[in-house]
């Protein structure tokens, strides 16, 4: 597997994402274990390379000012020291400061069409944004509009659902918090990709049909009524709700903000 990813000429996480999207079949959980593996151990001997090189050129500099090479080597040996500790205690200090300490996540918004999944994700996103955390968010249908590969007949839609699964685990691999919005109607492939994932925080946006067609602006749910949209999830598909999701969220209930915060909290924990 690995010898594979290095022929590809795949060096990093995104061209793994396109990769596994396009080659699905290739990748099992074993491979995903070990690709996921090969990118720790590279961000591992970046991280190593860089402080070498850091601790270099404070030398070069210090010798340069002092001629003293004893002095020299001291400085960027300290120098090196004092940056390990001290971005670990700005890291906290930062948490503190900012009341939210990030923890690589993977939130995944799942029901019907016109929900409110984008929306609340889009809030999360700004609300992350605000506290210093740059999330990744991957949102089926802008997906779908990129790579036009899938259907939506039952086979296509658990394919697509995985492969959006599988690009979020990788992200979520490299320490990021992941918002995925996706109608993923199945429970059977939500559970797959939670076992994909490390910290799954499955949000279930339970908003009724009867609300979700009065927001369609599009009109989609009538030409599905009428038949001119076939395998439409809700009308002539089925969705099966979250038995056991983290959160339960209706969005005729409750508001964006008090989702989101909803979302924020669970995220804290």
């Amino acid at each position: 597997m690995i010898k594979w990813i290095q022929d590809q000429s795949i060096h990093s996480i995104h061209q793994l994402v396109i990769f596994t999207y396009f080659y699905p079949l290739i990748f099992n959980k074993d491979h995903l274990k070990q690709a996921k593996q090969m990118f720790d151990k590279m961000k591992l001997f970046k991280a190593i390379v860089y402080r070498f090189y850091s601790s270099l050129i404070t030398f070069l500099i210090s010798y340069l000012l002092t001629r003293n090479l004893l002095a020299s080597i001291s400085i960027g040996v300290l120098d090196s020291v004092v940056k390990i500790f001290s971005y670990y205690f700005f890291d906290q200090v930062w948490a503190a400061i900012t009341g939210f300490k990030a923890k690589p996540a993977v939130v995944f918004l799942t029901g019907l069409s016109g929900s409110g999944k984008t929306t609340i994700a889009r809030d999360l996103m700004h609300k992350l944004k605000k506290k210093g955390v740059v999330p990744v968010m991957l949102d089926g249908d802008e997906i779908r509009k990129a790579i036009e590969l899938t259907g939506f007949d039952e086979y296509s839609r658990k394919k697509h659902n995985l492969n959006v699964g599988y690009m979020a685990s990788l992200f979520e691999s490299q320490g990021n918090i992941v918002i995925v919005s996706l109608i993923s109607p199945y429970d059977d492939i939500r559970n797959k990709i939670r076992e994909m994932c490390g910290n799954f925080i499955e949000v279930y946006v339970s908003t009724d049909l009867e609300i979700c067609k009065q927001r369609d602006t599009k009109g989609l749910y009538e030409k599905a009524i009428r038949g001119e949209i076939k395998e439409f999830t809700g009308i002539s598909a089925p969705y099966f709700p979250p038995l056991n999701p983290e959160l339960n969220l209706d969005t005729a209930k409750l508001s964006v903000t008090e989702c989101t915060r909803k979302i924020y909290n669970a995220l804290k924990q």
